[in-house]
This record gives structure tokens, C-alpha cells and sequence, in this order.
């Protein structure tokens, strides 16, 4: 399924996409209400207690910690914060869910509302559509949306199921499971969207943002590889125009950003075609299949669950007075849309090289380091090198900011050889190339290979004029009017030059020459 049919279908019809966003407190040393350690991996079924398995006699006893968390990621994201919350039984049976019901939140919990600002460009083909559904004129043309906040809960965390047997592990074919019950227990943060979004770029941008978000809040590494960040999804389509909404679908094993994109994007699609073949879109559950790069019906889903809820008996019900919501939000860091602004404003940097900048807070130590050293007047070129080369780098070998050969200062020298001539902008990526492979300092590249710049006006004069001698042709052709020779003879410059006259001077001095 191409980009582009996306963005077809999106012209015609409209997507209404709500994400439910599992966030595990992996930041807490123990479970949510009991003392078991939290962590990945490790020999299966070691780190239960019992509490975790729900064993006779034991009391689950609240993780403050994990409370304060999710206020935290309420006040956040403007959430209201409720002043009386309790949590209650949730009653179903699952074989990962030892107690045969989850301790969890229904109808009073901790963080009600609120919102986020999500910040799109214009590049993906379906962003070209704008959310009212007109074809955008400029390709690159960017909006903000903002996303509502259903709520957020604090619950426990299932076991794990192994399927054994069958084809690569899957339950489809498999000939028994197992149960992990390490991460039974483990403190879960569930967010609740409200069903603004309007396309799977929308979704992607919304959950990576909320990532940055509770890791500012270090409340959790929100690993998706790992299970500590998972998301489902919940969408429909309907005709442009039409307020009712469509028949909708829960979209589940979303492990990545780009397997969040993808697998909405392939599910919008599947339902505007089913609808314009005369089908009917089902209420159901669908598993984002990652190899075949299709949803597959994992379950049907006509009504909704009745889950029995009750308050929980062996705990009481909580009260947070105004001064401790306001202690609370007095513990909120630097969040992601303030520190945009104040990259943006420090460095003079446009809002999209601060985004990117604030995302990565190694990314934005490193480029201040090397603004430090060159000067507040390199900003904008360092803030290039950082998102342009250094990153491509760092990307293409896995590494973070700090280990690459090219450290703050190296780049800092790099960006200050360029803007006094001493060598071009090409030659400046070639040295970059070299001191990654090397270590070498920029001078010490620069000499090595021979590659300063001949700035001397009366050297490249005398060169200047024996290429016009030698081109004589071309130069009666540009003085009668044809401009863009200039590019020829600033061509065989630097072809005389092996490359290493400063751009900038030959166009100077071929001006004066070739004046009438």
C-alpha cells in the first residue's frame, strides 16, 4: 500500500484515529503494590511475590512513587488533577493475569482532560491534505493540531505469554503456551486520547512527543522494543463532511513509531475501500501483522466488555488537597515545548531545527558545547552540521552524540575554516569525513591533504586571465549577453586551481574582468 494511496483516499474520506498509550513505570525500583523489583528480562517467573500472584491473605499496598508519576504526566499534558481517586477491580480472566482481575481505575481516576500540541510538516504525501481535506498548494506547509486528553490511570500490568510451537513463535499454530509472571504487577500508566487525530502521521508525531514528555518526566525509558511503551488504536473512516462517526477498529502490536504509521495507514486504507466495494466495516480487534505489513482480525469485538467494575476493598480511596497539586507541579522539569522555545530564542534557530534539537538532549548539549567554543555568531551553521552531517552519522553507526571523533570543539573549528576562506564547503565535508575516521584535529586534516583555500585576489587574478586569454570565444558570448557562461569559467578556475579557490573571490574577480 503506497504513500500515495493514502493520501488519495484521505481527499475523499476522513480518518478518526484515538490512541490508548500503556506506559510501564519503569522508572520505580519496585511493582505497583508490591515489593518486587522491576526489570527487564531476567529467568521467568523469579521476581513474583504473593501479592503479584494473587495468592490468599495477601494485601496489595499502593506505590507512592508510581502515584506521583502519574500526577506528574497529568500536570504535564494540563490535565486536571482529581481531588478524591480510588482504584478499583477490574474482573476478567486472562491466563497472564494471575488474581483473575487487574487492579485498576474506572470512573475516578487520577488525571481527567487536558491536551497536547502536536507539531506536523507538510513532507509525508498525506499531510499534503489538510485536515479539512483540500489539497495543500505548497508541499512543505506545516500546522499544528491539538490532541485531547481523555484521561490517564494508573493500573498493574499483565504477565507475559509464550507461545511455544508453530511457526515463528505465533499463536496461530502453536502447540502449548507458557506464562512469564515477572511483569505481573509492574506499575502501568494508561493514556486515553480523545479521537482528534486525523492521520497516522498525526498518531506518530502524538506518541513520540509523549515519549519526549515522560522522558523529561523520567518516569519511564518508554522502550517499545521492550514492551515499557505500548500502543493500541482505535479507527474509523467516514465521508468528508459527515459527523456521524464510522464503524470503528482496535489496532493492536504497534512496537514502533513506523509500525504505528504504518499499520493505521494500511488499516484507513482497507476500510475506505471496503466501503466504496458496498461492505460493511466490522467492530472488531485487528493484529498489525509487521512482515506481511497487513492487520489481520484477531478478535471480534460487536459489544463491549462488561468488566464488572468495583471499588477495590483492600484499599481506601485517595484525597489530594490544592497545596499538594501545586507541590507536585513545582517538580515538572523542562518540558519539550519550552525547551523548543528557548533553543529557538538562545540560538536564533528556526521552530523546526529547535524541535529537533530538543528532542535529543545529548544532541543539544553537544551543539551548545560548539556554539560555546565558536561563537553565538555560528549558531545557525553549527545548528546545520549538527542535524546534517554529525546526525547522519551517528545514525548510520548506532552511536550518541558523544561518540563520535568529532566532538563540539573539532566541529566548532570545522564551521570557523569554512566562514574565513581557509577552506570551501565541500572541502569542509570532506574533513569531517576524515576526522571520522581518524580522530585528527581540522588543521591537521587540512594540511595533510593540502586543501587551503586560494584566497589571494593577485594568485587567482593572474588565473582568471589566462583562462578569459584562453577562452576568448565564451568571453565575447557572455559580454553579448549570455549570463550563464559565468559558470563555465568559474569551472575552469577551479579546475586550475585543483579545486581549492575560494568560490567566493573567483566569482568576484570574474565580475571585474568581464565587465564591458
Amino acid at each position: 500500500m503506497g504513500k500515495d494511496r493514502l493520501a488519495e483516499v484521505l481527499v475523499e474520506w476522513e480518518a478518526v484515529i484515538g490512541l490508548e498509550i500503556h506506559t510501564e513505570l519503569t522508572s520505580l525500583k519496585t511493582k505497583m503494590f508490591c515489593g518486587c523489583p522491576v526489570a527487564f528480562g531476567g529467568e521467568v517467573n523469579t521476581r513474583v511475590c504473593p501479592v503479584c500472584l494473587g495468592l490468599p491473605g495477601a494485601l496489595p499496598v499502593p506505590n507512592e512513587k508510581a502515584i506521583e508519576s502519574t500526577i506528574l504526566a497529568g500536570l504535564a499534558l494540563h490535565c486536571g488533577i482529581a481531588r478524591d481517586a480510588q482504584f478499583h477491580r477490574k474482573n476478567y480472566f486472562y491466563p497472564d493475569m494471575p488474581k483473575d482481575y487487574q487492579i485498576s481505575q474506572y470512573d475516578v481516576p487520577f488525571c481527567i482532560g487536558g491536551h497536547m500540541d502536536v507539531e506536523l510538516d507538510g513532507s509525508p504525501a498525506e499531510q499534503r491534505v489538510v485536515r479539512e481535506g483540500v489539497l495543500s498548494d505548497e508541499g512543505d506547509a506545516g500546522y499544528t493540531t491539538r490532541i485531547g486528553i481523555t484521561r490517564i490511570h494508573l493500573e498493574e500490568d499483565t504477565g507475559k505469554m509464550i507461545h511455544v510451537g508453530g511457526s515463528e513463535g505465533r499463536i496461530a499454530g502453536a502447540t502449548h503456551s507458557l506464562v512469564d509472571f515477572n511483569r505481573a504487577g509492574t506499575a502501568l500508566m494508561e493514556l486515553v486520547s480523545e479521537p482528534d487525530i486525523r492521520t497516522p502521521e498525526e498518531a506518530r508525531r502524538f506518541a513520540q512527543k509523549l515519549r519526549l514528555v515522560f522522558l523529561s518526566l523520567a518516569v519511564s525509558d518508554c522502550n517499545m522494543e521492550e514492551g515499557s511503551m505500548r500502543v493500541d488504536a482505535n479507527v474509523s473512516v467516514r465521508p468528508r463532511g459527515q459527523e456521524e462517526l464510522g464503524v470503528k477498529a482496535e489496532v493492536k502490536n504497534m512496537n514502533s513509531f513506523k509500525a504505528l504509521h504504518d499499520a493505521l495507514a494500511f488499516e484507513i486504507v482497507r476500510q475506505v475501500e471496503l466501503l466504496e466495494a458496498g461492505g460493511t466495516v466490522v467492530q472488531e480487534t485487528r493484529h498489525w501483522d509487521v512482515g506481511a505489513k497487513r492487520t489481520s482480525s484477531l478478535r471480534s469485538k460487536e459489544e463491549a466488555h462488561d468488566y464488572r467494575y468495583f471499588p477495590e476493598p483492600d484499599m481506601v480511596p485517595f484525597t489530594f488537597d490544592d497545596a499538594y497539586v501545586e507541590r507536585m507541579r513545582e517538580r515538572l522539569p523542562e518540558l519539550p515545548d519550552a525547551r523548543k522555545a528557548r533553543i529557538a530564542e538562545r540560538y536564533g534557530l528556526p521552530a523546526h531545527d529547535a524541535r529537533i534539537l530538543g528532542e535529543d538532549r545529548d544532541l543539544e548539549a553537544f551543539y551548545a558545547e560548539a556554539v560555546e567554543d565558536a561563537g553565538i555568531e555560528f549558531a545557525k551553521p553549527l545548528a546545520n552540521w549538527v542535524l546534517g552531517e554529525l546526525s547522519a552519522q551517528l545514525n548510520a553507526e548506532g552511536i550518541p552524540a558523544w561518540g563520535s571523533n568529532v566532538t563540539p570543539r573539532k566541529l566548532a573549528r570545522i564551521v570557523q575554516l569554512v566562514a574565513d576562506g581557509t577552506i570551501s564547503g565541500k572541502q569542509a565535508k570532506e574533513v569531517f569525513a576524515e576526522i571520522v575516521l581518524t580522530d585528527e584535529r581540522p588543521l591537521q586534516v587540512v594540511d595533510r591533504l593540502g586543501m587551503k583555500q586560494v584566497s589571494d585576489v593577485s594568485e587567482l587574478e593572474a588565473i582568471v586571465d589566462r583562462v578569459l586569454a584562453a577562452n576568448a570565444a565564451q568571453v565575447e558570448q557572455y559580454r553579448a549577453g549570455k549570463a550563464g557562461l559565468i559558470g563555465f569559467f568559474v569551472g575552469a578556475v577551479m579546475r586550475e586551481t585543483q579545486g581549492q579557490a575560494n568560490p567566493a573571490v573567483v566569482n568576484e574577480v570574474l565580475g571585474r574582468r568581464l565587465a564591458p
